[in-house]
């Protein structure tokens, strides 16, 4: 299950964090999403998602949504960021997605490392910002707590959320990346890991444009996640893996030893992962 709940988790991350691409710098991206025909504005702002708790929250730190407006006027943030951050942060409640108390999170270093790689290599200077890069790298080299009343952290986590929405909307061609899809990149809430494989890999796009189709390494990356997905149900039907433990000796037979071996060879799992777990002792 541990093993499911990462590669799922990887998977949604893997979307933002990935080799460089052809840019697809079109306004038009902006209001990409999968809300098909619908032309409003305000339609393209996910609503405010009271589901989430501090009880059941990814995250521990929860921000004010006045600060992202003062934000905005304080940066003059373009509106069609806005609305995308606005939506962002309506999805998680207004949840922080780069900072917890104890620090940066996986996915701000994650992203990080995506955002040098492209500003070095890719020619695209847009995303460049001297005083997010001083600031992060100050970030980087020290361990430190943070506080919901420290403004300057809370300027770098709406910084940080622009760059993640102009990265993904730059580099990808209209339609692969959808605005709902995007909100969960992030991990917002702890939901079982079997839902959240679930819906990864049964949701289907009216325009059949999948991120899979543009991103080799997440496709690979996907089929794995299914793998895994099909074994966690299938470890459900074999009653082997819930048996008391037993003892065998070399060259010893049993239904339980035949339903391990077959069980390990059509998931290509090493046998002695499984052997170790009930205490058995068997040469094949």
């Amino acid at each position: 299950m541990k093993t499911l709940f990462i590669c799922a988790a990887l998977c949604t991350l893997f979307i933002s964090c990935n080799q460089i691409g052809n840019s697809q710098n079109t306004a038009n991206n902006y209001e990409s999403d999968d809300d098909g025909e619908k032309s409003e504005l305000e339609k393209k702002v996910s609503k405010r998602d009271y589901s989430i708790t501090r009880q059941n929250a990814y995250n521990d730190l929860f921000l004010d949504s006045m600060a992202m407006e003062n934000f905005f006027t304080q940066k003059k943030t373009p509106d069609a960021i806005i609305r995308r951050m606005r939506s962002f942060y309506n999805a998680r409640n207004y949840q922080y997605a780069w900072f917890t108390s104890n620090g940066l999170t996986e996915q701000a270093l994650g992203f990080w490392n995506l955002h040098n790689f492209y500003t070095t290599y890719s020619g695209d200077t847009s995303l460049t910002d001297k005083a997010l890069k001083k600031k992060m790298d100050n970030l980087l080299t020290d361990s430190f707590s943070v506080s919901t009343a420290d403004k300057g952290l809370l300027s770098t986590e709406f910084t940080l959320t622009h760059h993640f929405i102009d990265y993904s909307l730059k580099k990808y061609e209209k339609g692969y990346i959808k605005r709902k899809e995007m909100e969960r990149f992030i991990p917002r809430k702890k939901d079982d890991a079997l839902y959240l494989a679930d819906s990864l890999l049964s949701k289907k796009h009216k325009d059949n444009k999948y991120f899979e189709d543009v991103n080799q390494s997440y496709k690979l990356l996907k089929e794995q996640l299914i793998k895994y997905h099909q074994l966690a149900k299938s470890v459900a039907g074999n009653q082997f893996l819930y048996q008391k433990k037993a003892t065998h000796k070399k060259g010893a037979s049993s239904p339980t030893i035949a339903s391990i071996k077959k069980f390990c060879r059509h998931w290509g799992i090493c046998l002695a992962q499984i052997l170790l777990r009930y205490s058995m002792t068997l040469w094949s």
